[in-house]
């Protein structure tokens, strides 16, 4: 677990496999150089391999891990100097000591996250033993690696701050749609409701319904929504422990609602249900309320009220009407049948699938 871990650490600085960056190959070149050795490398350990992400005195892009001493190093978080690779039991077997490049000396120091996790080592090497690794070397080559480290987490931080840019915007763009559907909102039923008292009721209702709604798109990267997990959550809020059974929400043939489909689909559903509560299957002991689609050239959309007790039609003809037999219509580029009898409410509206649809 540690290991996945410290992979995910890895995974996570997008170093693998990119181009040379002078703002390493300068910290290797005074390595190299301030401690007298041939070789100097910035290596990433992967699970199964030693990635070199900068690399001065030699032109290899990285070894097996099988056979890296860097391997060893990360097991730590101090300096590992091996003076004589030859006369080490670990490693003087290693290809990379018996054979070309002959390496005999080595001194790595771990690059260590601010969460404890080693992506790989600032590594200096050569070819001849060494007699002497002071104390000032190995202080040096920690040094070093401190500002590999520093440049490693800098980009990091950067990219963090280039993503939060991105969501920032996003959700700019996101909630200024949202402003301007609550003022439309707002300003259509401000039209139609003289009592204060009812216009903030329903003012509430319906932005809490759309809170809902964009949180499940949220939840699906604001991507889209399954119809019927949008029709679920739309009608959660007018359901009773009595009522929640007499209810059907189509659940074959589902299909992935756009952002924009997923708006005028949950006024529509939001004004059913009101309409429902009020006067129709919702109110009553024995109604049943269905609500179905079919896909296709022209998607269409069900609603079904059946009910067993006559119900007037008491339903004014205001803003709720207005969201079902133009405004939703007209937005889905579609028609409409609305048909209030005695027995209940049949509802059926068709969309163009890109006004609905993922398409």
């Amino acid at each position: 677990m540690i290991e996945n871990d410290r992979l995910d650490a890895l995974y996570v600085t997008q170093l693998l496999d990119t181009l040379p960056e002078e703002r390493f190959d300068r910290l290797t070149r005074l390595a190299k150089n301030a401690l007298g050795v041939e070789v100097a490398l910035i290596t990433l350990i992967d699970k199964e391999r030693q990635w070199f992400k900068s690399k001065q005195g030699t032109d290899v892009e990285g070894t097996p891990r099988s056979i890296a001493f860097c391997d060893h190093t990360i097991r730590g978080d101090d300096v590992m100097v091996v003076k004589n690779l030859n006369d080490d039991e670990r490693f003087k077997s290693n290809p990379l000591v018996t054979d070309d490049p002959n390496v005999s000396f080595y001194a790595g120091m771990p690059l260590i996250t601010k969460s404890g996790h080693a992506l790989g080592t600032l590594c200096v090497l050569d070819s001849k033993p060494r007699e002497v690794f002071s104390g000032d070397d190995v202080q040096l080559l920690k040094d070093l690696a401190a500002s590999v480290m520093t440049e490693i987490e800098a980009a990091q931080q950067g990219q963090v701050i280039e993503d939060l840019n991105l969501v920032n915007e996003e959700l700019r763009h996101r909630m200024g749609n949202m402003y301007a559907h609550v003022s439309a909102l707002i300003s259509m039923l401000g039209q139609n409701e003289g009592d204060k008292d009812q216009l903030v009721r329903r003012l509430r209702q319906k932005i809490t319904t759309l809170g809902q709604m964009q949180a499940l798109l949220a939840a699906n990267k604001w991507e889209s929504v399954k119809m019927s997990a949008l029709a679920q959550t739309t009608l959660a809020p007018f359901l009773t422990p009595q009522t929640k059974g007499r209810v059907t929400i189509q659940q074959s043939d589902d299909f992935d609602v756009s952002p924009r489909g997923a708006f005028i689909v949950t006024l529509m559903l939001s004004e059913l249900g009101t309409n429902a509560v009020k006067h129709g299957a919702l109110k009553t002991a024995d109604g049943k309320l269905s609500v179905g689609w079919k896909t296709g050239d022209m998607f269409e959309l069900f609603w079904k009220e059946d009910v067993a007790q006559v119900i007037k039609e008491t339903a004014r003809q205001g803003f709720g009407h207005q969201i079902l037999n133009r405004i939703v219509p007209l937005d889905l580029q579609g028609k409409v049948e609305y048909s209030l009898e005695t027995t209940g409410l049949t509802y059926k509206v068709t969309a163009k699938p890109e006004r609905i649809a993922v398409v």
